[in-house]
């Protein structure tokens, strides 16, 4: 901006708006035209009284730049808003519906101001999972499936929204999401289900016993300052062991070989290409091996106190399946003996009169449903066991 300075004057009882700093008045004329204004002292920014001028300091610029590529971005996005994947909410895996509401369910409360989006930063940490490699996992998968988009033009790092329909809708709000994945988690299936059949559950709770069993021995390593994981080859392992024995069984001989290894000093204090967690495996396995053999009772030992219960945990053992810590003290293949009739039932209900599988519940007891068919409006009672 081509300007000729007349007279300027330091007026202190004018700050600038961006940094507060005293404000010269300056008298100019631009192409033959008075021309009055405030600079800033110390940044350079122009208040002008004519609307038509604009400032140009460094803030200014770099302002209008971020406009002008927000505009830009957005353009974009419409573009390719026909290209983007929307899922129904109901589509979603059990297991995604679960980290979900496990993500949702504390932050998005009615006497809580919350805004649309989930700030991953501030909360990725938290005990959301058993450990934070399966919950760094969990966001990947959401993410690369566009569950979760990140927000446009943000500021702060890693800020989601749930890209979802609900009821046939488009973006819905974050409280009509968390308040579904509360019918189905936590109304003992009487406004829904969140799974298609009790097998998708059951992996869920196989997964889920898993990841407390690498929780278990990272919290374990990590008082000698050792590193140590799962990966597929010991997560096969422990299914196997799933089968005949208790998590706190498990438990019991993982402290065993755990502290046995570092007697040994055996193991590494970081662990590469996984050699602490093969020496482990390798080592529960002779120990499996010799029980089996000399007919060894394997001791149980109880959940750690202080290990923290993550949310993904708690809602899918204690509000979902109704169970105790029960589910830690024996084996897993009798607490689903329990459990799988009445997820069997709810999975494959149809109305005896029209075969609608929209039905309403009624009346529920612990072996007794009482259910009226939303579309023929035909009521029916059922036996879950």
């Amino acid at each position: 901006m081509l300007l000729h300075i007349l007279q300027r004057q330091l007026d202190e009882s004018t700050l600038c708006p961006l940094c507060q700093a005293s404000m010269y008045w300056i008298e100019a004329e631009q192409f033959e035209h008075e021309l009055n204004f405030h600079e800033c002292s110390h940044c350079q920014h122009q208040v002008f009284i004519e609307p038509q001028h604009t400032c140009h300091c460094t803030q200014c610029m770099a302002q209008r730049k971020k406009l002008l590529a927000e505009t830009r971005l957005q353009e974009q996005r419409k573009l390719k808003a026909k290209d983007k994947t929307e899922y129904e909410l109901s589509q979603l895996s059990f297991l995604h519906k679960l980290f979900l509401l496990s993500l949702l369910d504390d932050q998005v409360q009615e006497h809580i101001v919350h805004d649309e989006y989930i700030h991953w930063e501030q909360i990725k940490y938290h005990p959301i999972s058993p450990n934070y490699l399966f919950q760094s996992s969990l966001i990947k998968a959401l993410l690369k499936e566009q569950i979760l988009l990140p927000k446009d033009f943000s500021d702060e790092a890693h800020q989601y929204y749930v890209n979802v329909r609900l009821d046939g809708y488009s973006e819905p709000s974050l409280f009509s999401i968390t308040q579904q994945l509360r019918h189905w988690f936590y109304e003992n299936l009487s406004l829904g289900i969140p799974f298609k059949s009790s097998d998708e559950v059951k992996e869920a709770l196989y997964l889920l016993l898993y990841q407390e069993i690498v929780q278990f021995m990272q919290f374990y390593c990590r008082t000698w300052g050792i590193q140590i994981a799962g990966n597929q080859n010991f997560q096969k392992f422990c299914y196997g062991l799933m089968e005949s024995l208790a998590i706190g069984q498990i438990y019991y001989l993982i402290q065993t070989g755990l502290d046995y290894l570092y007697q040994q000093k055996a193991l590494q204090p970081r662990n590469d290409n996984f050699i602490n967690t093969n020496l482990l495996k390798k080592t529960l396995q002779q120990y499996r091996e010799r029980s089996l053999t000399e007919k060894w009772e394997t001791s149980t030992l109880p959940r750690l106190p202080q290990l923290p219960l993550s949310k993904m945990s708690d809602i899918l053992f204690f509000k979902f399946l109704g169970y105790d810590e029960r589910i830690f003290v024996q084996p897993v293949w009798r607490a689903w003996k329990k459990i799988e009739p009445r997820l069997n039932f709810y999975s494959q209900k149809r109305c005896m009169y029209c075969g609608s599988n929209e039905l309403t519940v009624d009346y529920d007891a612990e072996h007794y449903v009482s259910m009226i068919c939303r579309n023929c409006k035909h009521q029916d009672h059922y036996f879950t066991q």
